[in-house]
């Protein structure tokens, strides 16, 4: 699980990276939704708001496709896939509850 502020970093890497151009194309050709997809996360509460497991899946696959097609840029690339990975994790763990 990611929350909407985890994947807006993801977009801003992205875009730094000149893999896109905006969080609207980000959004289309990366998450494979709407062009306001991200814009959602940025309003009151949405940086806590969780991004459904599809479009995570979704976002790592386009990144491994970047990294293909650029292999200038594929460690860059796999920066931002470990941290995704890395996120994911994180968060697995604080999901868990302890009955003791």
């Amino acid at each position: 699980m990611l929350y909407g502020h985890q994947l807006l970093a993801i977009a801003d890497a992205a875009i730094a990276l000149g893999l896109t151009h905006s969080y609207q194309s980000f959004s289309v050709n990366y998450c494979a939704r709407d062009r306001s997809y991200l814009r959602d996360f940025k309003r009151r509460g949405g940086a806590t708001a969780r991004v459904s497991p599809h479009t995570v899946l979704v976002v790592r696959s386009r990144l491994a496709e970047a990294a293909a097609l650029r292999p200038d840029l594929s460690s860059d690339i796999q920066t931002i896939d470990a941290a995704i990975i890395r996120d994911l994790r994180v968060a697995s763990l604080l999901g868990r509850r302890s009955y003791r």
